[in-house]
């Protein structure tokens, strides 16, 4: 296994930033481990220190992460179709709320971007062979 970690810029077609380790800090991926989509892993894994590199990928959409919850986990004043951050006992998460249905909410807990093709921008700042 390889573990990399990397300074990234991450963009959708209309260049809205999706991601910007300027402000959430350096990436960490253990390749290998199935913590990345295979494509991304792909050509990520070949990449020495110092090196940069840009490339779009399709990133997967998956149906089972569209889930019913509590409406106590959603914020009051959230309208359909933001996105918010909640905690379960499990942890915490990131959504993008669907709808309302009566005591309940349909969230999506698919990453922004999903089903869509993003632009990344990495740069590769440490590599360990694990």
């Amino acid at each position: 296994m390889i573990v990399l970690v990397l300074e990234y810029l991450i963009t959708d077609r209309e260049g809205r930033v999706l991601g910007n380790s300027k402000y959430q800090g350096p990436m960490r991926v253990k390749l290998g481990a199935g913590e990345v989509w295979p494509a991304l892993e792909e050509k990520l894994k070949d990449m020495q220190v110092d090196e940069e590199k840009e490339f779009w990928i399709k990133v997967p959409y998956d149906r089972r992460k569209i889930k019913r919850v509590p409406r106590s986990y959603i914020p009051s004043q959230l309208l359909e179709g933001e996105e918010f951050t909640f905690r379960t006992p499990a942890g915490q998460w990131n959504a993008r709320l669907l709808k309302y249905e009566g005591k309940e909410a349909l969230i999506d807990l698919n990453p922004p971007g999903a089903g869509e093709e993003i632009h990344y921008k990495v740069r590769v700042i440490y590599r360990e062979e694990i």
